[in-house]
């Protein structure tokens, strides 16, 4: 499935090929999906990616980092369209986040890197926040632009975008998730952000 390998390690010497890259990440998401996140070592990804556990530490730090930024795409590239259609744009935010985190080599992942330390979870987080902060630009852009009131805070509002898709992925109800749904969830945003007077939303 491949996809955006978030912010790898530079190293010194020729340029990596991207297509062992992507191997890596393929090689991460099958094991994950097979054996969970605690039967996944780094010797069993660099064997199914046909390189070494060497190469693999010259791109990720850590079997952690590996995973978070194999299954999440934590660069966040994809996340957020910026096409002058606020809800359109929000539909598509929230449908990032369905894509990360409805999949069952999502909860896999997150399953186990909550069992990591203290330490490795922060930075895990850290790696996951770019994304966040690729969606609170673009709201910042919309309450510039008069879309979104003045006094919303858009850190809250990113959590209020993908906190109930991780509420249904991890009760089990992502399966219900729909473009019936999302337009729900948009609507509801849309309804309490909205740059609209209280006179003309009062009944």
């Amino acid at each position: 499935m491949g996809g955006d390998t978030g912010h790898h390690r530079a190293g010194a010497g020729r340029p990596r090929d991207p297509r062992l890259d992507a191997a890596i990440v393929d090689a991460t998401v099958a094991l994950l999906e097979e054996g969970g996140y605690g039967g996944l070592t780094l010797t069993a990804v660099a064997e199914r990616a046909g390189t070494t556990t060497a190469a693999i530490y010259r791109r990720w730090g850590s079997k952690a980092e590996l995973v978070t930024q194999a299954v999440f795409r934590t660069a966040g590239d994809d996340v957020v369209a910026d096409t002058g259609d606020l809800a359109a744009d929000l539909a598509t935010m929230v449908r990032w986040s369905v894509d990360k985190l409805c999949r069952p080599v999502a909860l896999a992942a997150l399953a186990g890197l909550l069992t990591e330390s203290r330490s490795e979870r922060a930075a895990r987080a850290a790696d996951v926040a770019l994304a966040g902060h690729r969606v609170a630009e673009r709201l910042e852009r919309a309450k510039r632009a008069g879309e979104i009131r003045p006094d919303v805070e858009t850190g809250v509002l990113v959590a209020v975008i993908s906190g109930p898709v991780l509420q249904a992925a991890l009760g089990g109800g992502a399966d219900q998730i729909d473009d019936g749904w999302v337009g729900d969830l948009v609507k509801v945003v849309l309804d309490g952000i909205g740059a609209r007077t209280l006179l003309e939303v009062t009944p």
